[in-house]
């Protein structure tokens, strides 16, 4: 009891940390994965019509299996709202990697002997990895699958301890359901079926209990290969561009895949060892010794042999699984090894407690020659211009607080400063073990919440304004959508479905083929190859808009002034300049001294007719969108001092109403402060480099100021 409590402390205080960041996200990040999973959960509960996830851009679907999805299915059933399926998913993931420091933990007690205060301390350090922590707020399997292969590494632990018929099955049962979770845990069954016939031969376990698991694990392993299937018929509809277990066995064969697979294989092991502040190579030396080691509690020898193989398998499968460097991130693929890394970072932690003096100099020259030496060899073998290409934030997040503070992925000096932090927690960790699980778990935290505030809501918050033309699709109450697959985004293509889960798409190629319905998703030239349609909304931070095609809803859409003209730069007719503007502050007046800055919120609504407000940003020219204004004016003085802008969320038609914030400044327009007197700020809406509405008769928002010293 007195062992519960603090782990149960523990991971409610982690649960809250993961909740409170999940808190502010808009929606998924929009991409294939994590709208495949959420399609996935979908079709498992049976909610149609399910989305096509085939996308001409995303061909390769391997790594889509259900064993994540499965745990969202319930949540499908119970609601129809792909946003509170969605939210319900972030809940889940902050449980799930709040799970993994009561593994963590006990993993260190098993295999080290460590005190339940160390192996604490120890589990929580690891599960504040950056990783760890972020991968929460994305409905991914990577959330899930950080505890299951702690969990699998445990679960062999327990049969090592106590063999028996349902220890053993429980393995081979955990094994396959990390298959069913993601395609690089294949590797995991043949190793589990190997434990199971080397623990048999070793005596420990007996013929019909090994017989029995391993029947029970190839049954499960076939049972998740047909679900998979079926899955990939469904919503994949077979691409043959699949990619399938022998073409991964091909690749060992292949002398060009090989050399690849074993560039890849350096380069992840170099992400493991600077992510890692040097806690997985220490980790790695210390499962090594420990394995080598004739304890007297068998168990612990054979989980530590057995975790070093689980990271080989996993670490060679990821290696075969990433062969082409077209993203600087590819060259080093951290995400695909994080899975296994919790155990061999708490592993690493409980050998500063084992640590004999005579060897803290070799492994200290050690730590820091193994990323320096992995370095090398990948800029030698890439010539460093991979390293200068796009790369993907996500699959790299235990570098990414260096990556953003450096600027990009600069190797030689992300390698030097890995090596400065190692050598750190280890000077430390040497002298107070404690000192030095703490420190690791510091830089961890601070490293995770820098790249949360500086990257990860401001991606979030981005993709969720780069997706607002669901609203305009629901606000027509349309059944059907027509998608045009020569304009594809992939934000697009997957995000639209899942927001417009009810919602029926019917996919052409509109540079070939007429759109099978009115109402169409394409890009904004769009237009220019169809003259007859008319735009009716477009993204602001994507190339996507939708349009009406001749007809009945165009007709419709016409009559009530709701599309854009077809020249948006033309001046707007005066009754589409018609706005309603207040203050939500309410204020009389507003004070300011000279100099400061302050952010009103300003209601704002179209109290017009015949003609749609364009935001700045959706279209290529910025001549004609509608911007939020405030011009500052001495107080009896019509002369205009210094104006400022504020943006339109979306495409505003008429009866549209939003809560803006506009920032005004007491300082004149070469930045100098104002003086001190009167003013009167006059706030309204601008149709850029044509006209403000107050000057086609719409009254603007006047309020006065009061400048102070």
């Amino acid at each position: 009891m007195r062992r519960i409590a603090p782990e149960a402390l523990g991971f409610l205080l982690l649960a809250a940390l993961h909740l409170a960041l999940a808190a502010p996200m808009r929606g998924p990040m929009l991409f294939g994965d994590e709208t495949a999973y959420l399609a996935i959960a979908r079709f498992l509960a049976g909610d149609a019509p399910y989305p096509a996830m085939t996308s001409p851009v995303m061909g390769f679907i391997p790594f889509y299996h259900f064993g994540y999805a499965l745990l969202l299915t319930p949540v499908s059933w119970l609601s129809e709202d792909p946003f509170t399926v969605y939210r319900t998913a972030l809940a889940i993931n902050s449980l799930l990697l709040a799970a993994l420091f009561p593994l963590l933990a006990s993993f260190s007690r098993r295999v080290f002997g460590l005190s339940p205060a160390d192996a604490a301390l120890a589990g929580m350090a690891a599960s504040l990895y950056p990783a760890f922590v972020l991968q929460s707020n994305l409905t991914w399997s990577e959330s899930l699958l950080a505890p299951l292969v702690a969990g699998v590494i445990l679960a062999f632990s327990h049969l090592a301890e106590r063999p028996g018929f349902g220890s053993a099955c429980a393995l081979g049962l955990i094994a396959a359901f990390a298959y069913a979770t993601h395609a690089r845990m294949l590797g995991l069954v043949p190793l589990v079926l190997l434990a199971l016939g080397a623990l048999w031969k070793r005596g420990l376990l007996r013929a019909g209990a090994a017989l029995a698991a391993a029947l029970a694990t190839l049954a499960a392993f076939g049972a998740v290969r047909a679900v998979n299937a079926l899955v990939a018929a469904e919503l994949w509809a077979d691409d043959p561009r699949r990619l399938k277990i022998s073409d991964v066995a091909a690749r060992l064969i292949d002398p060009e895949s090989l050399s690849n697979a074993l560039l890849s294989l350096a380069g992840q092991l170099w992400y493991l060892s600077v992510a890692s502040a040097g806690l997985f190579p220490l980790g790695l030396w210390i499962l090594a010794r420990r394995a080598l080691d004739k304890d007297q509690i068998p168990a612990r020898p054979l989980t530590a042999l057995f975790t070093l193989a689980v990271a080989a398998v996993l670490l060679g499968t990821s290696a075969i699984f990433v062969i082409q460097f077209v993203r600087a991130d590819m060259a080093i693929y951290g995400r695909y090894a994080e899975s296994f890394l919790g155990p061999f970072l708490a592993a690493g932690l409980a050998g500063l407690h084992r640590q004999a003096a005579r060897h803290r100099i070799p492994v200290a020259a050690a730590l820091a020659a193994i990323p320096c030496a992995l370095a090398a060899l990948l800029i030698a073998r890439h010539g460093g211009a991979v390293f200068q290409m796009i790369h993907n934030q996500l699959n790299i997040l235990g570098i990414e607080p260096l990556v953003l503070v450096l600027g990009g992925l600069r190797m030689l000096r992300i390698t030097a400063i890995g090596v400065a932090v190692t050598l750190a927690v280890y000077a430390v960790g040497s002298v107070r073990p404690r000192m030095g699980a703490l420190l690791a778990g510091v830089l961890f935290l601070a490293g995770s919440l820098y790249t949360y505030e500086r990257w990860i809501l401001g991606a979030n918050q981005m993709g969720s304004e780069a997706t607002l033309l669901p609203r305009a699709v629901e606000a027509l109450g349309a059944e059907e959508v027509a998608y045009d697959v020569s304009a594809i985004t992939l934000r697009g293509f997957f995000g639209y479905q899942f927001w417009l889960d009810d919602v029926r798409f019917a996919f052409f190629e509109g540079a070939r083929e007429r759109p099978p319905g009115d109402l169409v998703i394409s890009s904004k030239s769009f237009g220019k190859s169809r003259p007859e349609a008319r735009m009716v909304f477009p993204e602001k931070h994507s190339e996507q808009a939708l349009w009406a095609m001749p007809g009945l809803l165009q007709q419709r859409l016409e009559r009530e002034g709701k599309l854009i003209a077809r020249d948006p730069s033309a001046a707007l007719p005066p009754a589409a300049c018609r706005a309603t503007l207040s203050w939500l502050e309410g204020e009389p007046r507003l004070m300011l001294h000279s100099g400061e800055a302050r952010r009103l919120r300003i209601r704002v609504a179209h109290a017009g007719r015949d003609g749609v407000w364009v935001p700045y940003g959706s279209l290529e020219d910025p001549w004609g969108t509608v911007r939020l204004g405030a011009r500052w004016f001495s107080a009896g003085r019509a002369e205009e001092l210094v104006s400022t802008r504020a943006e339109l969320p979306w495409p505003f038609t008429p009866g549209d109403s939003a809560d803006l914030e506009i920032e005004v400044s007491a300082r004149v327009g070469d930045g100098k402060p104002l003086a001190p007197g009167s003013y009167v700020l006059e706030i309204g809406l601008v149709q850029e480099l044509v006209q403000w509405f107050s000057d086609a008769g719409s009254p603007p928002l006047r309020i006065p100021v009061e400048v102070r010293p």
